[in-house]
């Protein structure tokens, strides 16, 4: 598990105001932890080639 602090903005505060009532949901973290949801994500190495990052090491 993970805690995570953000800081929103008004506008974003107030979305995640609406999308928890409107799905009925008790807090804001359940309302973020649903909305996340609608992201994919890609993990990619950014400092070493695709082909290193991917070779089985030698043990």
């Amino acid at each position: 598990m993970v805690k995570i602090q953000i800081d929103l903005s008004h506008e974003e505060d107030t979305i995640v105001e609406i999308y928890k009532l409107a799905h009925d949901l008790r807090t804001k973290e359940e309302a973020i932890k649903l909305m996340v949801k609608f992201f994919k994500a890609r993990i990619e190495p950014e400092k070493l080639p695709k082909k290193e990052y991917f070779k089985p090491k030698n043990k």
